[in-house]
């Protein structure tokens, strides 16, 4: 139901207008749902993290927080095509590497 947070962070934009009418005139089980108000929670937000391999990561940082629950789900991500997508994507590499390394260095 991720929906409602989507229509209060983009008013304007008409697909969405569209679909939620959609849903709210063909189902009444969203309909009951969308006038519960039940929906997780979302907060979104740029980080930059300085790995110190390499260097400085600025990244979208996407919480999904489960409605009457605990659970958090943090979501790093970078804009396709950018340095920092590369960055990122060095960093995976990196940590595979490291890690391999001491697998090996481990079994001998």
């Amino acid at each position: 139901m991720d929906r409602s947070a989507a229509t209060a962070r983009y008013p304007a934009d008409q697909r969405l207008k569209r679909l939620v009418a959609d849903l709210l005139a063909n189902s009444d089980r969203f309909a009951q749902l969308w006038e519960t108000g039940i929906a997780g929670h979302h907060q979104a937000a740029r980080k930059t993290i300085d790995h110190p391999e390499a260097g400085a990561v600025t990244l979208d940082c996407d919480v999904l927080t489960v409605a009457g629950g605990d659970l958090r789900v943090m979501v790093y991500t970078a804009e396709p095509g950018t340095e920092d997508a590369e960055r990122l994507a060095l960093i995976t590499v990196l940590g595979t590497q490291a890690l391999s390394t001491r697998s090996l260095g481990s079994s001998a």
